[in-house]
């Protein structure tokens, strides 16, 4: 262990459980402090979110198309093909999630819709999956790509072996050890908190799911027991090493996500799909700008504060995890493949489970006669999502089917976020960017651990979710940093002054 930053990761994971257990202990007061600092941040800082992501979008796409997109990440071939390269980057950004909140948010935009839409009307349903594909596509996709270009591009180009996210913004903000300290600590926290409720959520998904199917009692007991699953699986999968372990392991499970989803397709209704995902897709580029920019100042129904906003300062919290384990598998890609691939991957991915599952759940809400709306009200969302599981043919078996997948779809996020929390916490890296074994189970084992204590702590993953959009805040500056360090790197900035100096020079030459 003597190549672990104990200096960063220990004040980091001691962070994230004590502030589990005082939110146990101190349940309403929390919660109501976590609540308030989100509710302060969106309100005072979610225009300036919106306006931010947006204008990386515009600046990932010019960066990928000038002549900077040619610069080659490394002097060797690609390490992965293009199916297992996009793969890996999926499952790393959208775990298990993806399927249930596939299914769950076009059921809360129904109730709750978007743009001055009724309640459970045609016009809420044409923005039902439209508002999902959005939340998931390519403004999240650019925020979780983007530190991959300056990460990448001083380990692979400048050849530096240490990926601390502090070294990076020394240029802008100098080398103060404080600052230095407390850029690092927030973003392992961001990555263990948001990934921790990720898992957390997992868990009680497949715990519920494992409750019904083997009829046994939903308890601490199967939530741990799952846990200790993920962590047993994943020590196989790191000893067997990243090409043979977590690569293959994200192919076979896209490839089973892939299946089941168009099992899904064409055994409930296609044509309702089909139609729905091709109408979603149209209202989606429609309306990009209109959603990207929507603050809702005079209706207030708190639409885009509670959903694009929050899913906005959420990836600005996880960015760090997705831009380091982007690194490590980009070696020999140009900066234009990373971007393009990245986007396009992610948001295409999304795009197809989420119409596929948000489409089926639309029609079995609006035309199919399925209570799914009642579900969610007597059991909570993850017995929705369960029950609406059951409704397909060989209903046990397929329950069993989308649980494995479900579960290994977790594990290559649980693999992910390893990988990139090992890499940032290691004080020098080996060429092929990937760190020692043993700090890499090491970081397992602390997620596993700041996963279960989720469960003993009661509700403190709603305080743990507050402050992970509170911890997007910084984030956001941070990336600002980034920009401007990238920039520099690549000679941009100097250029640009260079310039503007002649034309001043010309202008008073004149």
């Amino acid at each position: 262990m003597k190549n672990l930053n104990f200096g960063l990761a220990i004040p980091a994971i001691v962070l994230v459980i004590v502030l589990l257990f005082v939110s146990a202990l101190f349940p309403e007061q929390s919660q109501a402090m976590a609540g308030g600092a989100m509710t302060f941040v969106t309100n005072w800082f979610g225009w300036l979110v919106q306006i931010a992501s947006l204008a990386l979008v515009a600046f990932l796409f010019w960066l990928a198309f000038s002549k900077h997109g040619d610069i080659k990440l490394g002097e060797e071939k690609p390490e992965y093909s293009n199916f297992t390269y996009g793969g890996m980057i999926f499952t790393a950004g959208v775990g298990a999630s993806l399927i249930y909140w596939g299914i769950g948010e076009p059921m809360y935009y129904l109730q709750a819709p978007p743009l001055f839409a009724e309640a459970n009307s045609f016009s809420a349903a044409a923005w039902a999956v439209t508002y999902s594909i959005f939340h998931w596509g390519i403004t999240g996709w650019s925020i979780y790509c983007f530190p991959a270009i300056p990460f990448a591009y001083a380990f692979y180009v400048k050849k530096q072996r240490t990926l601390k996210l502090s070294t990076l913004c020394e240029s802008v903000v100098g080398t103060n050890p404080i600052v230095a300290k407390a850029i690092d600590l927030l973003a392992i926290f961001g990555t263990l908190a948001a990934f921790a409720s990720s898992l957390s959520l997992t868990v009680t998904l497949l715990s519920t799911g494992a409750a019904d199917l083997f009829g046994i009692e939903n308890g601490l007991l199967l939530q741990g027991g799952i846990i200790l699953l993920f962590v047993v699986v994943l020590l196989c999968v790191m000893l067997v090493g990243f090409n043979k372990g977590i690569s293959k392991v994200s192919d076979y499970t896209v490839l089973m996500a892939i299946g089941f989803a168009l099992f899904v397709l064409f055994s409930t209704n296609a044509q309702f799909i089909l139609n729905n995902f091709t109408d979603s897709i149209g209202v989606m580029f429609d309306s990009y700008f209109r959603m990207s920019m929507w603050t809702d100042p005079v209706q207030q129904s708190g639409f885009p504060q509670s959903w694009t906003q929050y899913y906005w300062f959420w990836y600005y919290a996880y960015l760090i995890m997705m831009g380091l384990f982007i690194t490590r598998i980009s070696r020999g890609r140009t900066i234009r493949q990373v971007i393009l691939s990245t986007i396009s991957m992610g948001s295409l991915g999304c795009a197809f489970f989420i119409s596929i599952f948000g489409g089926y759940a639309v029609w079995a809400q609006m035309l199919g006669g399925l209570p799914v709306q009642q579900w969610m009200s007597d059991g909570g969302l993850t017995f929705a999502v369960v029950s609406l599981i059951k409704t397909l043919p060989a209903k046990s078996f397929i329950l069993g089917v989308f649980l494995v997948i479900q579960f290994f779809l977790m594990l290559t996020t649980m693999s992910s976020a390893s990988v990139a929390t090992a890499m940032l916490t290691t004080n020098r890296l080996e060429l092929n960017g990937d760190p020692d074994n043993k700090v890499k189970l090491l970081w397992a084992g602390a997620i596993a651990l700041i996963s279960f204590s989720v469960f003993l702590a009661g509700g403190g993953i709603n305080t743990i979710k507050s402050l992970c959009v509170v911890a997007g805040l910084p984030m956001m500056f941070i990336y600002a940093i980034l920009v401007k360090h990238l920039l520099h790197e690549l000679g941009i900035l100097k250029t640009a002054q260079q310039q503007a100096s002649s034309s001043i020079q010309e202008i008073v030459a004149e």
